[in-house]
């Protein structure tokens, strides 16, 4: 569990960042989901918080970026892979000159060389190649630690954590040394991605009802994400990219 405590309950908190224009109303399971927000707003106030605020105090402005341009950069090969899967040619070229190059000249992804000269990354997942190919997202949840999501978001989820590249790389000779490894990187990736989201956290906290700004922004940003940034009925403001855990 400590490998989605520290990141995935700051993803989930911090999509927020404005009032949403719309209501959903497809939201069946709303009495639990506003059980699971509030407990994991509880944990983020009690644990994250001050975890990501000792944090940032420590590291530099510098430094931070670094560590988000590593994993972005170990997150490419899903999007990669979820670019051929989803038809877009063009954006898969681009993920792969992208992780190419900036896994060599940019010291195993910790410069984002590419985006520097003018080609940003983007995110695809398996949740965005399920809608492409047709699957309805189900209703409306809130899970504890993974936090908004959907049935068919918690499908892609899963696969996408099967394919990894973090699942098949060996930092030892030793599986209980890789373990450890593979659980310092996914918390400080976690922690790193809290302290980038921490005014956006407060955003939300100030928010009148948390709940529905959380869940009709959430899924606005996702129908947004889908559609690859095209605009449409429920665009909302550009948001920022979240690392993978």
């Amino acid at each position: 569990m400590k490998k989605i405590v520290a990141g995935a309950i700051a993803i989930s908190l911090g999509a927020c960042a404005t009032t949403p224009g719309e209501t959903v109303r497809d939201d069946p399971y709303e009495d639990f989901n506003r059980s699971m927000l509030a407990f994991n707003m509880a944990v983020d106030k009690a644990v994250l918080e001050p975890v990501s605020d000792g944090y940032t105090k420590v590291t530099p402005r510098w430094g931070r970026d670094r560590v988000a341009d590593f994993f972005q950069n170990l997150g490419e090969p899903v999007t990669l892979l979820n670019d051929l899967l989803q038809g877009e040619g063009t954006r898969a070229l681009q993920t792969g000159f992208r992780f190419t190059i900036n896994s060599t000249l940019g010291l195993a992804g910790l410069f984002d060389i590419v985006g520097y000269e003018g080609l940003p990354a983007h995110k695809e997942d398996f949740g965005q190649t399920l809608a492409v190919w047709g699957v309805d997202s189900g209703p409306y949840l809130v899970m504890p630690f993974l936090g908004s999501t959907n049935p068919r978001d918690l499908a892609g989820f899963t696969f996408d954590r099967a394919i990894a590249p973090t699942n098949f790389i060996r930092y030892s000779g030793d599986d209980g040394d890789d373990l450890v490894i593979k659980t310092g990187l996914s918390i400080l990736n976690g922690v790193n991605t809290r302290s980038a989201l921490d005014n956006q956290i407060e955003d939300l906290r100030r928010q009148i009802e948390p709940y529905s700004s959380l869940r009709d922004i959430h899924i606005k940003q996702r129908n947004s994400a889908i559609r690859n940034g095209q605009k449409g009925p429920d665009t909302i403001p550009e948001l920022p990219d979240l690392p993978d855990l």
